[in-house]
């Protein structure tokens, strides 16, 4: 029975964090689509995104990390 219970709970934890790393994947990110540009932001409004010499583009976060892009200093 504590067996049981132990394998139900793993799996529930599972597949819990499967679901949250969907919707992670499926948030709103900005990109700056300047040449030197490498990071993703979580709000239009970010400091490094002042700079930016391109467009600025909102895509989903699983779009941004296939891109190459990691998440902003200022972001973090």
């Amino acid at each position: 029975m504590k067996h049981a219970t132990l394998t139900l709970i793993a799996t529930l934890a599972l597949l819990c964090g499967s679901a949250s790393a969907q919707i992670k994947k499926d948030a709103k990110v900005y990109i700056c689509t300047g040449t030197y540009a490498k990071s993703y932001h979580l709000k239009r409004t970010c400091k490094a995104l002042e700079s930016c010499k391109g467009e600025v583009k909102q895509i989903k976060m699983g779009e941004a990390i296939k891109k190459g892009r990691h998440l902003c200093k200022y972001c973090k």
